[in-house]
């Protein structure tokens, strides 16, 4: 047996002998069970060995670690273990939307509606964001056409409507400071896209490919818009860059071949190849 496993067998034996009745329990079990405790821990004892990985306990799923340590207040394998360490059951399904409630985030969509509304609570539990892939393809096989989302909804996550071919219009709330990676990517059909006032960057590749969205209204806080943002955007005519933005980065116009006007202010950097494959855009430059 190697050093480091001995003085973990060994701190396990020596912390057996002083467990009494005064110390806090996980759960009410039988004056015979084997759930043994030190500073660094619990662990379930299994005659000369301990438990490790999933276990059933008491008619209750627990995680031990490698080390035979159990973990509690945190997500293994997609399952929710309590402070008790026990497992919690946190997925739930609402209106066929999937919801993780232990984190407040809507995971994903079994739906076949073209019209969704994302309440401000599900069970008690406020929805706070929209996790990552949650209606793109990977996650809805829905045709869905427009999204309400509540204010309660703070985050919205990276590629949460990749490739969702029939939205055509979507409302961020206030709430929400960041519009992550792609996070629209490939939404052919979407033509109206109302941003918040508070927020302050535009991922990469978040409206990439968006080829039907001819209008876009930048609020006045934003100060980065990222690589590709709105590459392949071929409806755009033109946009106005509020002097909040301090960069460009490279290729966030890309391939806008209809858009021919927008406005700049000096303060701005522009990254390169911001405008490669857009031929016709005029730049004015406002100070």
């Amino acid at each position: 047996m190697p050093r480091k496993d001995k003085i973990i067998l060994l701190t396990k034996v020596i912390a057996s002998a002083l467990v009494v009745a005064s110390v806090l329990m996980l759960n009410p079990i039988g004056a015979n069970a084997e759930w043994k405790h030190n500073l660094a821990g619990w662990w379930y004892a299994e005659g000369d060995s301990w438990a490790t990985g999933w276990s059933e306990i008491d008619g209750k799923w627990y995680h031990f670690n490698s080390r035979g340590y159990m973990e509690h207040d945190k997500t293994i394998d997609g399952y929710y273990l309590d402070s008790s360490g026990a497992w919690k059951e946190v997925m739930t399904t609402s209106e066929n939307l999937k919801f993780d409630k232990s984190t407040g985030t809507i995971v994903g969509y079994s739906g076949v509606n073209t019209v969704v509304n994302i309440p401000s609570e599900i069970d008690g539990v406020s929805v706070t964001s929209i996790g990552r892939g949650a209606f793109s393809t990977d996650n809805s096989s829905a045709k869905i056409e427009s999204v309400t989302i509540p204010n309660s909804v703070t985050s919205i996550g990276e590629s949460a409507f990749e490739w969702d071919s029939n939205l055509k219009a979507i409302s961020i709330p206030e709430s929400v400071k960041k519009i992550e990676k792609a996070t629209f990517n490939g939404c052919i059909k979407l033509t109206s896209v109302t941003m918040p006032n508070g927020l302050t960057s535009i991922g990469q590749g978040a409206f990439s490919g968006c080829g039907n969205l001819t209008n876009i209204i930048i609020p006045d806080n934003v100060t980065y818009i990222d690589n590709v943002a709105f590459a392949g955007c071929h409806s755009l005519r033109s946009i106005d860059i509020p002097k909040s933005v301090k960069r460009i980065v490279g290729g966030a116009f890309e391939n806008c071949d209809k858009l021919t006007s927008m406005n700049i202010h000096s303060s701005t950097v522009i990254g390169q190849y911001v405008f490669d494959g857009t031929p016709n855009v005029k730049i004015t430059i406002v100070n």
